[in-house]
């Protein structure tokens, strides 16, 4: 039942043991390497809630399909799964579930659960900043639409320097009149 039960908390992230605790399946967003210019891809780990609620109704009719079986089969051997895991905790077991973890009685009764490593090949992504120069697109200025072209020339004109000669003649009349 242990690889049915893995392909179950792989799709659904979360599996509800009674007696045990709930399984879940933990995903840590993708992460930015800006020393070495790379995205780092998400990580994923298991973890364990020691409350452990009842499987839901949709969780034994995927069990029974999985197994071939029928949803009250699928309920009677998914229980008896569950009493004979806390049966071999309580006897000081250590259970291996390959590819999740290990579960085992701690100190104090409580259940500990030292999870694996999960292994991904996803490579990082290399993060390069991309500079588009003299690329076409339009740009809202006011009313009107304008290209980048366009606003680069208006933006580029320079107002042509204005002369002042007539503000001289004007300081030189009024020095002549006085």
């Amino acid at each position: 039942m242990y690889p049915e039960l893995y392909q179950y908390l792989l799709q659904y992230k979360k599996l509800p043991v009674p007696g045990i605790g709930t399984f879940l399946l933990e995903r840590s967003p993708a992460r930015f390497d800006f020393p070495n210019k790379q995205v780092l891809p998400p990580q994923y780990a298991f973890t364990m809630d020691p409350v452990a609620n009842v499987p839901k109704g949709g969780f034994f009719k995927w069990l029974g399909m999985a197994l071939g079986i029928s949803s009250m089969d699928a309920v009677v051997q998914f229980n008896d799964f569950a009493f004979e895991l806390k049966k071999q905790l309580e006897k000081g077991h250590t259970i291996d579930w390959k590819g999740v973890g290990q579960v085992r009685k701690g100190l104090g009764e409580e259940i500990r659960f030292t999870p694996h490593e999960i292994q991904l090949k996803e490579a990082p992504v290399p993060a390069v900043r991309v500079l588009r120069e003299k690329a076409e697109h339009t740009v809202r200025v006011g009313e009107d639409e304008r290209t980048a072209a366009e606003m680069e020339l208006f933006l580029a004109k320079t107002d042509a320097k204005k002369s002042y000669w007539w503000a001289w003649a004007l300081a030189l009349g009024l020095l002549a009149v006085l």
